[in-house]
């Protein structure tokens, strides 16, 4: 279970990390870009990824 646990861990990582740089470059975008529909795609995606990471924690939190 620890390696399980390990495992969760280093994936919430790396998704904060992803979660962070999308989010900046996100930012770091045109106004126009981010009201196209690739920008929206982008945004539903980091939200998405964003939304992973909750479920993940609650999950590492219920293994505990």
């Amino acid at each position: 279970m620890k390696t399980i646990l390990k495992h969760m861990q280093t994936l919430s990582s790396e998704l904060e990390t992803t979660i962070e740089k999308r989010t900046e470059e996100f930012e770091g975008r045109s106004e126009k870009w981010q009201e196209s529909e690739k920008g929206e795609d982008f945004l539903v995606r980091t939200e998405r990824l964003q939304e992973m990471l909750d479920e993940l924690s609650q999950w590492s939190e219920e293994l505990e």
